[in-house]
């Protein structure tokens, strides 16, 4: 075989090879819709294509984070809510009890009523949820709350849990009990006292301590809005830097398809004519060794 024929070939085959892997690439992206689908194709752009995957599960977890507090918070909300009315409705039997009026009978029952009504706080004091105390701060294993007689005591400690819903935003999980509850219990206790003992005195000056723990209540209330109101921030933050972060990996990872499929058309057209030039090659070779 003459040298020009060995040259021939060897540029046959290397072009059989190009073709053939621009081939596989086109096949690829029509295929898969992308147009990176080995770290090979483009190493820069592949590393890119993997941050950007890294801040969309980054994102998929601050979701998570806020769906889980989102939870918490509106049953605090709730419960809250709840504490509010009853201890509303408290103050009125305890208005009722301050009457000078009523006879002894009737403190009794009133205070019968409040006791009931203070069992409910203390029921809704110890709320928990997915396995976890609500009121307790980090004790969330542990109700946050004994009772003893009249006499409540917090369990809990103040620590407020935090998760990070996104970058640089945090938002509460919990309230303290002591916060919420603690003035409450009190208050009920030294009305339940001055209830029984009949003093309608008495009765009315645990009554006006009611005027300061239901505005400590609001603050508490008003607080854990703003923690909601974080958590609303924090989903259209995060759709927004989704769709942004998303557009751009279709930018740097997808396909042109109608490019794509031009081109799997144009190497399939070019790969048959070199496999027919190959054929040719090979004849006129054929011929010459006879010859």
């Amino acid at each position: 075989m003459r040298i020009a024929d060995a040259t021939s070939y060897r540029n046959l085959v290397e072009r059989l090879h190009m073709l053939n892997e621009r081939l596989e690439q086109a096949s690829r992206e029509v295929s898969t819709g992308k147009r990176l689908t080995r770290p090979q194709d483009a190493p820069a752009e592949s590393a890119e294509v993997v941050r950007l995957a890294a801040e969309l599960d980054g994102i998929d977890q601050y979701r998570a984070n806020a769906d889980d507090s989102g939870f918490f918070l509106h049953v605090a909300e709730s419960t809250l809510n709840s504490l509010h009315e009853i201890l509303t409705t408290i103050f009125t039997r305890g208005s009722a009890a301050a009457n000078s009026f009523q006879d002894a009978s009737v403190r009794r029952t009133l205070a019968g009523e409040i006791r009931s009504l203070r069992d409910e706080i203390f029921s809704l004091a110890n709320t928990q949820v997915r396995g976890r105390y609500l009121f307790a701060g980090s004790r969330v294993t542990s109700p946050a709350f004994a009772i003893d007689g009249d006499a409540v005591t917090y369990l809990g400690d103040e620590i407020v849990n935090a998760v990070q819903i996104a970058g640089g935003l945090e938002v509460a999980q919990n309230i303290p009990g002591s916060t919420a509850f603690g003035a409450a219990f009190s208050d009920i206790e030294q009305l339940l006292a001055a209830v029984e003992s009949g003093d309608p005195a008495a009765i009315r000056s645990a009554l006006g301590r009611f005027d300061a723990t239901l505005s400590s209540l609001g603050r508490v209330r008003t607080s854990l809005g703003v923690e909601l109101a974080k958590l609303e921030d924090s989903a259209i933050m995060l759709q927004a830097q989704e769709t942004q972060i998303a557009a751009r990996r279709a930018h740097v990872e997808d396909a042109d398809l109608a490019a794509a499929i031009t081109r799997l058309n144009q190497t399939q057209t070019a790969l048959q004519a070199a496999l027919g030039a190959g054929s040719l090659v090979r004849r006129l070779n054929l011929f010459d060794y006879l010859g």
